[in-house]
């Protein structure tokens, strides 16, 4: 019969050394992770859904204000109003601007943005401005997240379906579910042969939709190109298409304004500046000549079946469907546009100098006007509708009006 085993002195000093290196382990991975530095605190009750406007108000007033830094326009996600600034990204009541959940980490943002019913927080690490969090605008609960390589500072936009992620030299598409749809550029290691991990043009200006991507890239010693992008099988392998535009340099302010599934509108300073209308084949099948070129400022809202540019001085009008030349929306007396448009009871708002005009968003047609005071704001006023809130984003301040 075999012996028992006895442990010795020894036996349980080597125990107790082994058990204090992993309670030591793992105190020191828990005060170092990501987990102890992040607060979140859900809503305790669902956030309302928003009724939608029957009727565009006479008069609007301030409700409430809030800084908002890392956001570039009002943001309307299930009902919340989602503010971003400095580490903290909060949902708030759209009447009161109470907050209702909030999310933080110990990092500062970069930006924030939203897609279906998640806010999308993107915070800092070591490979850039790619650890993204997502909350459900909703509950305030966590949805799902991703990390990967990205620029140093990147520009966020969201159409509703997709997050597009832009930088100087890498650019990535994103589902709701926060899987890569496509990435395009710099890579932090070559991972495939013949794909070099730096690549050969800086990032100018981009834009997408849920379908496709436009870049427009400055490669040395050539002028711009706009690349066409569309996902493919592999997400790193995108369908390309390249539109060489000659004769345009960089710094000349080219620019990308708005694209659809099928077209892109391309802002081209010479020889006469243009808005260019470029098809998925590469094509420019429209031109709109833009009477003055347009601010660094300038911005572009999707407003109801409406794409809206405002150019630093006057607002053109688009069909959202075909990014087809509506009309344009231009000072007059004292009133002149300082943003983009939105829509509100089938009504577009425009914010000028003194508050808003109303307009027939399809003929154009001036309705009626709204007084507003403001105090100067450096840029331009980017609103939103939250149910009968109107929503202006003025530099680094949110501000609700009703």
């Amino acid at each position: 019969m075999v012996k028992p085993e006895r442990r010795t002195r020894a036996d349980l000093i080597a125990a107790a050394a082994i058990a204090v290196i992993v309670a030591v382990v793992a105190a020191v991975v828990w005060w170092t992770s990501d987990a102890r530095a992040t607060i979140s605190r859900p809503a305790a009750e669902p956030v309302p859904a928003l009724k939608p406007a029957v009727a565009v108000p006479d008069s609007l007033t301030e409700q409430w204000s809030a800084r908002s830094g890392k956001t570039t326009q009002p943001l309307v996600v299930a009902g919340a109003v989602v503010t971003g600034d400095d580490r903290t990204m909060e949902g708030r009541d759209p009447g009161t601007g109470d907050v209702v959940w909030t999310y933080a980490r110990d990092l500062e943002l970069c930006g924030v943005t939203w897609v279906y019913n998640y806010a999308v927080a993107v915070y800092p690490d070591s490979r850039g401005c790619g650890q993204v969090s997502t909350v459900d605008a909703k509950t305030g609960q966590r949805g799902p997240a991703r990390t990967s390589y990205a620029d140093r500072h990147v520009t966020l936009s969201g159409d509703g379906s997709t997050v597009l992620s832009a930088g100087d030299t890498r650019l990535e598409m994103w589902r709701s579910d926060m899987v890569r749809m496509l990435s395009y550029g710099a890579l932090d290691a070559p991972i495939k042969p013949g794909v070099p991990a730096t690549p050969l043009c800086r990032f100018v200006s981009a834009g997408a939709s849920s379908g496709s991507v436009a870049v427009l890239e400055a490669c040395e010693r050539q002028d711009l190109r706009l690349t066409l992008l569309r996902p493919s099988d592999e997400e790193d392998v995108p369908e390309t298409k390249y539109v060489q535009q000659k004769g345009v340099a960089d710094g000349t302010g080219a620019r990308v304004v708005a694209v659809t599934d099928t077209y892109t509108a391309l802002y081209v300073p010479t020889p006469k500046p243009r808005l260019d209308l470029i098809d998925d084949t590469g094509a420019t099948v429209d031109t709109t000549i833009v009477d003055v070129p347009p601010s660094d400022d300038a911005t572009m809202s999707r407003a109801g079946e409406v794409i809206t540019w405002w150019t630093g001085d006057a607002l053109m009008v688009f069909s959202a469907n075909d990014l087809r030349y509506k009309y344009t929306v231009a000072a007059a007396g004292a009133n002149a546009p300082i943003g983009p448009a939105t829509v509100m009871a089938g009504k577009l708002l425009v914010p000028v100098t003194t508050g808003y005009d109303v307009f027939d968003p399809d003929t154009g047609k001036g309705e009626r006007h709204i007084p507003v005071q403001r105090p100067p704001v450096d840029g331009p006023v980017v609103p939103a509708v939250a149910g009968t809130v109107v929503l202006e984003q003025r530099g680094d301040e949110l501000v609700a009006l009703a």
